[in-house]
């Protein structure tokens, strides 16, 4: 119990910093973005909205199955390396999408009030597959069962990035290859730590 708790803070303060710094990002005043258009076959659906912000939420809840401490603190060095990679993009090339009208039914709430918070910018790369990668690299290497749940999971959240309108196919593969190297990075990092 002791250990949840104490990985709920330190899940608390990381995600929290990084949040913080995206809103930063995401608001900034009078800069002139890059547009990107979605390719035209992607269609809008903005009732997954639900599962892209599930996204935002279900991998930390993830990471406390992570079995070993080591593996968690991997975990949270993962993310930040990534979210720095991502976010140094995001400021220093800052880009932006127009999204499309939103439907005014029911099915269109949440999305409706996802955007009159999140600005379409922050495009290139992808920073919502950061810690979903993340978590389903280290839960696999922990435990390759866990691939046929986890991979309809991974699966749905990219699905929704993409139909929700955030972010373009090659957005969502550009922030898996840097998560992806971030993981294998802190993981040989830990290896080296580990035998001294």
């Amino acid at each position: 119990m002791i250990q949840i708790i104490y990985r709920t803070i330190l899940l608390t303060a990381v995600g929290g910093a990084l949040m913080a710094v995206y809103l930063m990002i995401n608001h900034r005043e009078n800069l002139v973005h890059d547009p990107v258009t979605m390719p035209e076959w992607i269609p809008f659906w903005p009732l997954l909205a639900i599962p892209y912000l599930g996204m935002l939420v279900v991998p930390g809840c993830l990471s406390l199955f992570i079995r070993e401490q080591r593996d968690f603190y991997q975990y949270l060095v993962s993310i930040t390396i990534a979210f720095l990679v991502v976010g140094g993009i995001w400021y220093f090339y800052p880009t932006e999408m127009i999204r499309p009208p939103i439907p005014g039914n029911w099915q269109s709430h949440v999305y409706r009030e996802m955007v009159s918070v999140d600005n379409p910018v922050c495009i290139v790369p992808c920073g919502h597959v950061i810690t979903p990668i993340s978590v389903f690299c280290i839960l696999l290497r922990q435990n390759s069962r866990w691939f046929f749940w986890l991979l309809p999971l991974l699966s749905l959240g990219i699905i929704s990035i993409v139909v929700t309108w955030q972010h373009r196919p090659i957005d969502v593969i550009y922030g898996t290859l840097i998560s992806l190297f971030a993981v294998v990075l802190t993981r040989r990092l830990f290896e080296k730590a580990a035998q001294g």
